[in-house]
This record gives C-alpha cells, sequence and structure tokens, in this order.
C-alpha cells in the first residue's frame, strides 16, 4: 500500500540471536534510551525481563527516573543519551523521549545504524521525521515503531483473512480507545503531555496513531481525506479531551476513529470492520468473525495491552531473523501525515484532502 513498508530483506544491524526460543547463547544486549517514558516501566522492562534480554544502560535527564527504573538492574547510567551511545555497544536501543524531541533522536540512531525501537507517533511534524524515515530505508537501518495494535487479536485475526484473501474488500472500520484522565501523565514524570508544543497534542498524538495506522494497515487504501473534531469542556486544559475523526479511503472505505481522555479510570476499546465478505465487531481480543456465506470464525488473541508483550517478542525475533518489524519508521511517516492533517481539520473545521504519490 502507498507510504507503508513492504521490504522484507534483512535490515542493517539484524544479527543471530539464539537466546530466543529457549537455546543457549548469546544474550541480546539492550540499552533504554528516555526511562521517564511511562511505557518503559509499564511494559517494555517487564517484557525485555521476561523474554531473556539483557539492560546493560539506561539513560533519562531526571536522575529520580535513572534510580527508580535502574533498581534491581546491573546497568550503567547516563543522563544524556549521546553519552551512553558513544560509550556503549549494544544489539538494540528502546528509544523513548517527549514527542518534540523524538525526531532528533531517531536521526541521531539512523546516523549511527544503531537497530532502535521507538514509540509512536516519532515526532509531531511528519516532515521533519520523512527524511529521517527515508534515510533508513535507503541506509537499511532496522528500526521498528510501537503500533501495537496490530497485534491485537481482532487485527490479527484480518490481517490474517487479509493474506489468504479472504478478507473481502473493506467498506466500513470504527476504533474507538478512551482512556483515562490526562493527568496520570504528571504522576508518571511526564508532565509534557499537557503540553501541546511539547506533545503535538492531547488524545489525537498519543491515542490516535493506533487509529489510523490500523485502518491503513488493514484497507489497503490510502487516506485521502480526514474530517475532525476535537472537545475541551471535560479537563478544560490545552490539549484536547477528546477526538473524534472520520477518514476517506482512497478506494471509499470509510474509518471513524475515536480517541479520548474521557474514563474516570480504566479503558474502554471498541473495534469494528464490515467488509463485502464479513463483519465482525466488538471486543479487541477476543470475538467472532461473520461471513456474509453464513459461516463463523472464533479468534481470541491479545486484548489491550497484552499486544505489548506481543510486540516486544516480535521485535527481537525480527533482530534475531532479520526479518522486517511489522510496523517501521515508514510506517509511522504515513501515519504521522494523517494525524497532522487531522490536527489541521479539527483547527480549522474543514476536511482536509491528503495527496499520495505513486510508489
Amino acid at each position: 500500500m502507498r507510504g507503508h513498508s513492504t521490504a522484507k530483506e534483512a535490515p542493517a544491524g539484524s544479527m543471530r540471536l539464539s537466546w530466543i526460543g529457549g537455546t543457549e547463547g548469546v544474550v541480546v544486549r539492550v540499552a533504554l534510551i528516555g526511562v521517564s517514558h511511562w511505557h518503559t516501566a509499564i511494559y517494555y522492562l517487564p517484557a525485555l525481563q521476561k523474554l531473556g534480554a539483557e539492560i546493560v544502560a539506561i539513560s533519562d535527564p531526571s536522575e529520580e527516573a535513572l534510580t527508580k527504573i535502574g533498581e534491581g538492574l546491573s546497568a550503567s547510567r547516563y543522563r544524556g543519551y549521546r553519552e551512553l551511545l558513544g560509550s556503549e555497544d549494544v544489539d538494540l536501543v528502546m528509544a523513548h523521549a517527549p514527542h518534540d524531541e523524538m525526531t532528533e533522536l531517531a536521526a541521531e540512531l539512523v546516523a549511527r545504524h544503531q537497530p532502535f525501537h521507538m514509540e509512536k507517533p516519532m515526532g509531531i511534524d511528519w516532515r521533519k521525521l520523512e527524511p529521517v524515515a527515508a534515510k533508513a530505508q535507503s541506509e537499511r537501518v532496522f528500526t521498528s515503531v510501537a503500533l501495537v495494535s496490530r497485534y491485537l487479536g481482532v487485527v490479527e485475526q484480518l490481517a490474517q483473512l487479509k493474506r489468504t484473501g479472504k478478507l473481502g474488500q473493506v467498506q466500513h472500520y470504527h476504533y474507538r480507545l478512551l482512556g483515562g484522565a490526562p493527568h496520570r501523565y504528571v504522576d508518571w514524570g511526564c508532565g509534557w503531555m499537557l503540553d501541546p508544543a511539547r506533545a503535538g497534542g492531547g488524545a489525537l498524538f498519543n491515542f490516535g496513531p493506533h487509529l489510523v495506522d490500523t485502518f491503513i494497515y488493514l484497507a489497503g487504501q490510502p487516506i485521502v481525506e480526514v474530517y475532525a473534531r476535537v472537545t475541551h469542556g471535560i479537563h478544560n486544559l490545552n490539549i484536547e479531551d477528546m477526538v473524534s475523526v472520520v477518514m476517506t479511503g482512497g478506494d471509499g472505505a470509510i474509518g471513524v476513529g475515536e480517541a479520548g481522555y474521557v474514563m474516570p479510570e480504566g479503558y474502554e476499546r471498541y473495534f469494528s470492520v464490515t467488509t463485502d465478505t464479513l463483519h465482525v465487531g466488538g471486543d479487541v481480543g477476543t470475538g467472532t468473525v461473520l461471513f456474509r456465506s453464513g459461516t463463523r470464525l472464533a479468534f481470541e488473541g491479545p486484548n489491550g495491552d497484552q499486544a505489548y508483550f506481543q510486540y516486544t517478542a516480535n521485535l527481537l525475533k525480527c533482530l534475531e531473523t532479520g526479518c522486517a518489524p511489522r510496523a517501521t519508521i515508514q510506517d509511522m511517516v504515513t501515519t504521522l501525515r494523517v494525524i497532522n492533517a487531522t490536527a489541521e481539520s479539527a483547527r480549522t473545521g474543514k476536511p482536509v484532502m491528503l495527496a499520495w504519490p505513486d510508489e
């Protein structure tokens, strides 16, 4: 599909990591950059430890974050990531930063040909990320981006049906991802998330990449028009509480995405896809595909936060085998461009059209 990566050849930096799968051999050496980012403590550090990776170095401007994450780890600690990169020899960097610093960090890692993972959205302006992605692709640098909704049970099932020619033509898509109050980011030491100049926006830049990317991933169509609205009336902050966007695919598919910080606590997720051959709707992990032929297909897979472990396991597997990760920096450029267009539509109150070059 236009704008999304399809390359299968081994990226630079790929290696054989025989520890994966439980065999004896070399243990992958991982550095964690930006450990104050909440994804590190909640998702990636536990997953890496369970998968048997060795955390050899961590960095963050916050001494408090270094102390908290470094407890129990025999990892070197650095206040600056460039010092870490200049001092340590690692197989993989798990890279995190405030959104407005992500593109610069990605550019540094690409320039060093350092295999890395990064959280979405990898920046706040797709035009700045695009040349970094182009360099990574031309020089075959291993990159992976955490568009983890691709690992949800319903999405994995639909992707499998697509690979076998049974998905049909997507006509309608709906993904709702709602979370609790954004003040939790302040409690987690990530107060920059409430500053639109640093975060890009609110739920749109945080949850929105999942809504956009999964639509493109399944529909296989470039998004050619977006129309969005945002609200601020719950928390009355500079970042939006809620964003609703209607996306139109190049072949006519309609995608509806809703993301917000509107729950008193916890998360609410709803997912549905309608094609000319099937429909599925409801839970993001477990459910039943209803075919127009009258048959049914039950599925079960990762639900919500469980997708992060599956993502991390796949990341390490691709690092071992040299396969392309399920989502790379090229995919994030496409998604971030749509996010930027959605923000423009919300600001102007008008639809925004997107033109894509033919590949």
